[in-house]
């Protein structure tokens, strides 16, 4: 049964593919110090992966047996009904679910620049969306929950050969949640121009990160590839986008 987070969702889409196609654009034009970026933060994440994802899984993970919470089953009970709540802020149909009655407000506002504001959002998000799910059908990487003690990269040949299966215990790379997140909270980060308000944005996908991990859904280094990957993707929406529809909208 498909819930209301995602009839507004595909509500806002509706929309946007009707009446403001011109917010669908997202410029990908790498630039050569993004290509030495790029390569320095690929080893970055090959350090991850080899030395901290077990490590860090292990300690805070809620569901591992011999982590740090294990023996406060108490607290780990209460922050996981915490996380629970946070990740869903990483959830397209979820930040719909506010997105739409928002937009709806505006309009009936007659703010133009608001609408444009949560239109945009909605895009960037849809766009990280979508190349997660792309990245996770290429990586195919095992959850930790699934196998706590293996790297777990299969990628796609081995789902083609049936040594896996194709589902989502082996799609942990990159974080869905923490992509989504961080395209469009980053972005409204770089929107807006007061500082504690950037703040406040650039906190909820660090948060959603977090959450992802300690809920072992996903090992350090798929959220860190997403929260720098949502980071990017942000920067170019918001650099492909028409300057004069992103005036005065701080």
């Amino acid at each position: 049964m498909i819930d209301i987070g995602t009839i507004f969702l595909i509500c806002l889409i509706i929309y946007i593919l009707v009446k403001r196609r011109d917010l669908i654009k997202l410029n990908l034009r790498i630039e050569r110090m993004q290509y030495i970026l790029f390569i320095v933060f690929v080893i970055f994440l090959l350090f991850v992966i080899n030395f901290l994802d077990k490590k860090v899984a292990f300690m805070i993970s809620s569901s591992y047996p011999q982590g740090l919470l294990a023996n406060y089953p108490t607290l780990n009970e209460t922050l996981t009904d915490i996380f629970k709540v946070i990740t869903r802020l990483g959830e397209p149909n979820y930040l719909a679910f506010i997105a739409l009655p928002t937009f709806l407000y505006f309009r009936y506002k007659k703010n133009t620049k608001l609408q444009t504001l949560i239109l945009s959002a909605v895009v960037i998000m849809m766009f990280g969306s979508l190349i997660s799910t792309i990245l996770k059908a290429v990586f195919m990487r095992s959850r930790p929950y699934q196998e706590w003690n293996n790297f777990g990269f299969y990628f796609i040949t081995d789902v083609l050969q049936k040594r896996v299966p194709y589902n989502g215990d082996y799609m942990s790379f990159p974080s869905g949640h923490t992509m989504v997140a961080s395209c469009a909270f980053f972005y409204l980060a770089m929107i807006n121009k007061n500082i504690h308000i950037k703040i406040f944005w650039s906190i909820i996908p660090i948060l959603v990160a977090l959450s992802r991990v300690y809920l072992s859904y996903h090992w350090l280094s798929d959220v860190l590839a997403s929260l720098l990957l949502g980071l990017f993707l942000a920067k170019k929406y918001r650099d492909s986008l028409d300057p004069s529809s992103l005036n005065d909208l701080s």
